[in-house]
């Protein structure tokens, strides 16, 4: 191996590193700013452009130099990051936040130009191509742990100007001297920077002047409204998103914690610590449940309250609620990092409620909590858990886990013998869902019918003047023990003295379209076709494969076709073109399906199954950052072995042993489909070392056959197809995020499940043309190294 050769692997490490990275902190910028469908889309079309990079390549081949195209697309990729992230901040997020095209194709700047780097690098070493590409992927599996501590240490937007120095450092390995003299100062002062804004804040997201709700965050659309009187006062970046804490002048005695600018936790003002402040939250829909649990059911004695979880704490008022009826112990669960810091931050604002007697703060993902914590609890309630935000790199939707099917049953068994499930919510049809799903675990627990297990569940709406000014609006109660008769005298006085109006309250009155199950006319499953029919909301329960709970459409969101679509032409036509110019070099046009088809199934493929592995993953660790983080660097790394043991083999065996490896992922996408749901069950019940260790070994070894397909293409595409390497780079590229894409459409339909049967039917794909391509052409003889 040469001197030159290890620098450009290096570069190749250190751009790896840098993009996925720069991937991930900008899917944190938008995820504050944009609404998460738009924000996805926008990183869709920038990651768009790490497969456009090979096209760039591939045109700038006969017009360049190979030095001066990768010298001009690695100078340009950190300035390109400068650039892009000035006129994101300064030109249209605060101007035009709804043009997400425009936000997209600004943000393919730097992803075009690393991913043109990346594919001529690869094409100047192709016969040492299963070692460079380990590289490639050792880099990408390396930023899935760094970029954690890169958001935790500066956020999403230092950690960004930060990258910048890392691409000028990247640069500067395989440039001439005289580009050396100003690429590692450019690193350094860019490093300096990122450092000296994380703590004097030169530099910030600034206001949007215009906020339309369809496209930005309740938080942007209050600071932008001038009636509304409000102001940041405390903004904390963290790998999860970003927090701000917002003041009004209309609502002195409260302060809002704000999760990348969604629905926000309330921080109740305790003046002298005096719990009596917050008396006014039992006025609310969340004193009910309260009232159920402590107020007397015979004689005059009040019943005392014993342990209370809450799910997604927030701001603490939760844990408020719970302390003034009384609770003997509570336990608040947030996911978020950044509301621990809130908390201590404003501990004097709200009278340190978490370090109150009784009360445990626990930083956790409120399912993985539930199922592995051995207490039982008198009351668990969830207020406001309803929020849409982005996953590990905006390429799938995640939902919220906590309202499945599953988690429902989770929380049936976390209960003691007298205990309830509180949620509370917005939305009338999100209340109706997980009235549903209550439904179904009532009946799956006990064996009850439908009829009569409608005496487990209670639904009110707030009052229509409470609705204006509360965002308590709608609260199902699922009770272990049935709502019999000794209840309707406290479910009427309870009812009445709140002013709340009964939905489904047994022994005080059930409204449609619920009625029909209570009085045994209809099913659920009958009822949720009648609405969708009637007002066109599809309210059925959710399931830990598909859990999708906020999102009440029938249909897939029409962008997604049509980004799906409108990438699909893309790679048509980019392969046209190429085709064209290959044909000018002659290459004849014929011998371009081959290859195209090939990148494309493995481009498909991969990240198909390892959006999906992500998916059904989520819930092993405390912590879904961490669990993603695990995943993509166990993955990725077994990738890189499998591609570096790839240079090993000579390339006439090459075909043969990539087949395999194509077989191989297939017979294992079919093994997940239907045992990875029993595969994490089993671990959930582990030590967190067993879960740990099972995550790794399982995404690693699934890993290690995916990382010869592509290396193969990339080693034989210049010597046996005839193929230019950037244009095999540019179809993979394109064809992954497209992957990405279906999968969600997967998840959306049939259930993420379900997607390790496509990806492996990509790769069997791949399998069989390389199998018909050795048997057509005898496939060659070689040397390996």
């Amino acid at each position: 191996m040469t001197e030159r050769f290890f620098w450009s692997a290096l570069t190749v490490f250190l751009l790896s590193l840098t993009g996925l990275s720069l991937e991930i902190a900008l899917t944190r910028i938008f995820a504050v700013v944009l609404r998460y469908h738009f924000a996805f889309l926008a990183l869709a079309i920038a990651l768009l452009g790490l497969g456009f990079g090979g096209y760039l390549g591939l045109w700038l081949r006969r017009r360049l130099s190979e030095e001066k195209m990768i010298l001009y697309c690695l100078v340009a990729f950190p300035f390109t990051i400068l650039l892009s992230l000035f006129l994101l901040l300064y030109w249209i997020l605060p101007v035009s936040p709804n043009q997400f095209l425009l936000a997209g194709a600004v943000s393919l700047l730097p992803f075009l130009f690393v991913g043109g780097g990346l594919s001529l690098l690869l094409s100047r070493w192709a016969h040492w191509a299963g070692r460079l590409y380990a590289w490639d992927l050792a880099g990408a599996a390396l930023a899935a742990g760094v970029v954690i501590v890169g958001l935790n240490l500066l956020g999403a937007l230092n950690f960004t100007i930060a990258l910048s120095g890392l691409a000028f450092l990247a640069a500067a390995f395989v440039t001439a001297f005289k580009w050396k003299l100003v690429l590692f100062p450019a690193a350094l002062l860019t490093v300096a920077f990122a450092a000296g804004n994380d703590r004097y804040q030169w530099w910030d997201l600034p206001p949007v002047r215009g906020a339309d709700p369809q496209f930005n965050k309740p938080m942007l659309a209050e600071l932008a409204d001038p009636a509304q009187k409000s102001r940041i006062v405390f903004s904390v970046w963290n790998a999860f998103g970003r927090t701000d804490v917002v003041a009004s002048d209309l609502t002195p005695g409260l302060l809002h914690a704000f999760t990348d600018g969604e629905v926000p936790a309330t921080l109740i003002e305790l003046k002298g610590g005096r719990l009596s402040e917050g008396l006014f939250l039992m006025e609310s829909l969340m004193g009910i449940p309260y009232a159920l649990l402590t107020f007397p059911l015979e004689g005059n004695r009040r019943r005392p309250l014993g342990r209370v979880l809450s799910l997604g704490a927030g701001g603490g008022a939760d844990v408020v609620a719970a302390l003034i009826a009384g609770a003997q112990a509570v336990d608040a669960v947030e996911v978020n990092p950044g509301m621990w810091q809130v908390a201590r931050r404003f501990r004097h604002f709200t009278g340190d409620i978490f370090h109150r007697p009784g009360v445990r703060f626990i930083l956790a993902e409120g399912r993985s909590f539930v199922r592995t914590s051995p207490q039982r609890y008198d009351l668990i309630v969830m207020a406001l858990t309803q929020t849409a935000t982005m996953g590990k790199t905006g390429l799938a939707l995640v939902e919220s886990y906590i309202h499945t099917l599953e988690g429902c049953r989770d929380y049936w068994r976390a209960l003691t013998d007298q205990g309830m499930v509180a949620l509370i919510t917005q939305e009338p049809f999100l209340a109706l869902r997980w009235w549903l799903t209550c439904l179904k675990v009532v009946v799956s627990e006990t064996g009850k019918d439908e009829s009569q297990a409608t005496r487990h569940i209670a639904w009110w709406s707030a009052g229509q003047e409470e609705q204006k000014v509360s965002p308590y609006r709608h609260l199902v109660i699922l009770s272990r023990q049935p709502f019999g008769e000794r209840w309707e005298h406290l479910l009427r006085t309870v009812t009445q003295r709140w002013g709340a109006m009964p939905v489904a309250v047994p022994g005080v009155g059930f409204q449609d379209p619920v009625a029909a199950i209570a009085e045994g006319d209809l099913s659920s499953d009958q009822v949720v076709q009648d609405v969708l029919w009637k007002v066109g909301v599809w309210t059925a329960p959710v399931t830990d494969d598909a859990p999708f709970f906020a999102d009440l459409s029938p249909r897939i969101p029409s962008f997604l076709w049509q980004f799906l679509m409108a990438g699909l032409g893309v790679v048509l036509v980019f392969a046209v073109v190429a085709g064209l110019q290959m044909r000018s070099e002659g290459v004849p046009v014929s011998a371009v399906w081959f290859p195209t088809l090939y990148a494309a199934a493995l481009g498909f493929g991969y990240l198909m199954i390892e959006v999906a592995v992500l998916q059904r993953t989520l819930l092993l660790l405390p912590s879904p950052t961490h669990s993603l983080a695990l995943v993509v660097a166990s993955m990725l790394a077994g990738s890189a072995l499998g591609s570096r043991l790839s240079q090993r083999i000579t390339e006439g065996q090459l075909t043969k042993w990539a087949s395999a490896s194509c077989l191989v992922v297939c017979g294992l996408g079919i093994s997940l489909a239907l045992f990875i749901g029993h595969f994490s069950s089993f671990l959930q019940v582990q030590s967190l070392l067993v879960r740990l260790l099972g995550l790794v070994l399982m995404s690693f070894l699934l890993g290690l056959p995916m990382g010869v397909p592509f290396p193969t293409a990339l080693r034989l595409s210049p010597t046996k197809w005839g193929v230019p390497v950037p244009y095999l780079w540019g179809v993979n590229g394109v064809t992954s995020v497209l992957g990405s894409m279906t999968t969600v459409l997967i998840g959306r339909t049939l259930g993420y499940s379900k997607a390790f049967l496509f990806g492996g039917a990509c790769y069997l794909l791949a399998g069989i043309l390389l199998a018909s391509w050795q048997q057509l052409t005898g496939g060659g003889d070689g040397d390996g190294d």
